[in-house]
């Protein structure tokens, strides 16, 4: 059994996002799933998935939602949330699945860990003994986006926010310097520095973000990467691939077109990807998907 997390709050992903997830994944795996979705409307969410109201934090759900991250991903690493003991798998809404999930369960099964998308290239964890005789408070800044984990490891992320959170957000005395400045940088530091001993990323032929596999700092090295076998080779196996950034959200690539520069800050591509295209088109219109031999 998998368990596979979401988290919705407002109005910014309709329920098909919820249902695209979980519909995309069931084509393309036979471990067995469970999919829960943490939310504050459950409308539209299909039968398949477990809706759950978020837990309460002590402190509005609307003000963990602003600038200080995707706070609302607590939930699942509050005590008594999630089946202790079985592979979780944590996606965003706006994550292409495009392979099968089990292979990021199987990560756990190699290497107990939280694992987290790749955000910068230095391993902390291959020279974390010097690296705590160093700087014993450093830790790899990972993307949340999506993370695979043992419940029971994560409890100390959601421990901290419960105790000191609703301090903080007071304004009001007993929080450390060090404390002050996870919470103000959001989710991705906090889960981050408290998963700092137990730290993994996913390899990049599982789990990766649009803007590292699929855009470079020219137009020119997006196309030499396209026709790169090695890198065509590496695509085919991914499972998960996620976007951030406004022009890369998942209603601005329905519509992209053969040759179409796309740029996100540095970041450049010549859009070559019609089978993204089709797979948010498939998701916002809420069209159930077929198996990858019948296509």
């Amino acid at each position: 059994m998998i368990q596979i997390v979401m988290v919705k709050w407002g109005s910014k992903y309709s329920a098909n996002y919820v249902n695209g997830i979980a519909a995309e994944t069931r084509v393309r795996t036979q471990a067995a799933t469970r999919f829960i979705c943490y939310t504050d409307d459950g409308t539209g969410i299909a039968p398949g998935v477990e809706v759950r109201p978020f837990p309460e934090f002590g402190i509005p759900l609307k003000a963990l939602t602003g600038r200080n991250g995707s706070l609302p991903k607590m939930s699942m690493f509050m005590r008594g949330q999630l089946e202790e003991g079985v592979p979780t798998i944590y996606i965003d809404l706006d994550t292409s699945i495009l392979g099968d999930v089990a292979r990021l369960a199987e990560c756990l099964e190699r290497r107990r860990a939280v694992y987290f998308l790749q955000r910068h290239a230095v391993p902390y964890w291959r020279a974390k003994g010097l690296v705590d005789r160093i700087a014993p408070e450093r830790y790899y800044l990972g993307n949340t986006a999506v993370m695979a984990f043992y419940p029971e490891d994560t409890y100390q992320i959601a421990d901290l926010f419960l105790e000191k959170y609703p301090a903080w957000a007071a304004g009001e005395p007993g929080v450390s310097a060090r404390e002050a400045k996870l919470f103000k940088g959001g989710n991705e530091l906090l889960v981050s520095a408290m998963a700092r001993d137990i730290t993994r990323v996913f390899p990049r032929d599982m789990a990766i973000k649009f803007t590292q596999e699929y855009m470079a700092p020219s137009f020119g090295l997006a196309e030499m990467r396209n026709r790169l076998p090695h890198v065509k080779a590496r695509r085919a196996r991914q499972v998960a691939l996620t976007y951030h950034g406004e022009p890369l959200k998942p209603e601005h690539l329905v519509d992209k077109t053969d040759g179409e520069r796309v740029v996100f800050k540095h970041h450049k591509t010549i859009w070559r990807y019609p089978r993204i295209s089709a797979y948010w088109r498939r998701v916002i219109d809420g069209v159930m998907p077929v198996s990858e031999e019948t296509r």
